[in-house]
């Protein structure tokens, strides 16, 4: 195992791609331990002949349609015309927008990369002091991940064996709260600085709602076909791209066929990367079950840490510290297999598991030096990263906050599905 942990560690040094790294970590291994490295191409095929990980190309997929047809455009209009009287109401809406394009992607990058664009441009046109611009559109794209549905409680579910739909569910309230919170920070930060907004020109709420109706319809339809037992998350997630690619090439009309070869270009690309990851992972975690580790770590945790809060607040120490370092999916990959059993072992609902630990390495999305969102973030705005990074700083205690929150008060996670589905 300790030859696995070095090459790991030594192939992330160098630089080498994460699935790459990971899958080279697993071969150091085999060939150290002499195991039969034919149970390397069986543990690959294996992990991603699994049906839910299906999901995840097309949440991709919904995503970049969305970005084509002209539905992202339309939510934010829409979430402008919500808190439009409201002081500061480009900050609110950027939040708001976030939370209803995480019920149709499902992933931060998407957020960030597409409604991102739109809410920078907006603000700065209204006077909008850059930084609290720039952190408050990056961190609310970590609402993504937590509000249903969700490409990395797939993975988790896909790899835990969890129930994707419980899944989802617990996620809501967190990411519902974790918005609030991202508006009331950004609501005590804008009068303390000396920019004065512009007046923001806004659509009546009426004429809003009806030009964004269709594309308001997508979460409620995806959401009812999958509580309402019509379609598992993996036919939900095909559902959600045959939807957003009505609404935008029949309803609004946007969608031309060059913009939908280059999505699915580029949804080939991206889940191609987390497929890949995926994969090159699964013998990685056949070596971590071989070792026992699991088991080991649920022994010392449940040791060292009798108390189920102290073992909690452990955990999140962990995750937060791990999520800066290594990608949201990598680090899902490999601390699953570990921790999920770690802490079932010591009573705690494997849902809750779940949310927490796809949470808390979510804020690793805008935490230096690997948060992707980061990297959007300057991108998209042309600010240097280190004026992006310091520009979020605020914005991270609400993210933290939430986090240890679930630890005092797990009922956030997982009343809901014990309502839905009754315990």
């Amino acid at each position: 195992m300790i030859v696995a942990a070095l090459t790991l560690l030594l192939s992330l040094g160098l630089g080498v791609p994460v699935a790459f790294a990971i899958g080279f970590s697993a071969v150091g291994y085999f060939l150290a331990s002499g195991a039969n490295l034919l149970v390397l191409p069986q543990q690959v095929a294996g992990q991603l002949s699994g049906l839910p990980l299906i999901a995840i190309p097309f949440f991709i997929l919904t995503g970049e349609l969305m970005n084509s047809g002209g539905i992202t455009r339309r939510i934010f209009a829409f979430a402008l015309a919500v808190v439009g009287r409201i002081p500061g109401s480009l900050g609110h809406a950027n939040v708001i927008a976030s939370m209803v394009f995480s019920g149709m992607s499902g992933a931060a990058v998407a957020d960030v990369a597409s409604l991102g664009k739109v809410e920078l441009k907006a603000m700065r046109e209204n006077n909008y002091p850059d930084d609290l611009s720039v952190g408050v559109t990056v961190t609310s794209s970590t609402i993504g991940p937590i509000i249903p549905p969700s490409i990395n409680m797939v993975i988790f579910g896909s790899i835990a064996g969890t129930p994707i739909g419980l899944l989802f569910l617990g996620g809501m309230l967190p990411g519902i709260l974790c918005g609030i919170l991202l508006m009331a920070t950004f609501a005590f930060l804008l009068p303390r600085r000396a920019t004065q907004p512009l007046p923001v020109e806004r659509v009546p709420l009426w004429q809003a709602l009806k030009a964004a109706s269709w594309a308001l319809l997508t979460p409620i339809v995806l959401l009812g076909a999958l509580f309402g037992g019509i379609a598992t998350p993996t036919e939900a997630s095909v559902l959600a791209a045959l939807y957003a690619t009505a609404v935008a090439s029949l309803v609004y009309r946007e969608l031309t066929l060059e913009k939908f070869i280059e999505a699915l270009v580029t949804t080939a690309v991206m889940s191609g990367a987390v497929l890949l990851i995926i994969g090159f992972a699964a013998p990685l975690g056949y070596v971590v079950a071989r070792e026992q580790l699991a088991h080991q770590l649920a022994s010392t945790f449940i040791s060292t840490f009798s108390d189920g809060m102290l073992l909690l607040i452990a955990v999140a120490i962990l995750l937060i510290i791990i999520g800066t370092f290594l990608e949201v999916v990598a680090a899902l990959i490999l601390l699953t297999p570990v921790l999920a059993p770690a802490l079932a072992t010591a009573g705690i609902d494997p849902v809750f598991i779940g949310v927490f630990m796809v949470y808390g390495l979510g804020i690793g999305l805008v935490t230096p030096p690997v948060g992707i969102c980061l990297y959007v973030g300057s991108q998209i705005s042309g600010q240097p990263l280190e004026k992006v990074v310091i520009a979020i700083l605020p914005f991270l205690v609400p993210l933290i906050f939430v986090l240890f929150l679930m630890i005092f008060m797990p009922g956030l996670i997982t009343w809901l599905p014990s309502l839905v589905y009754g315990g």
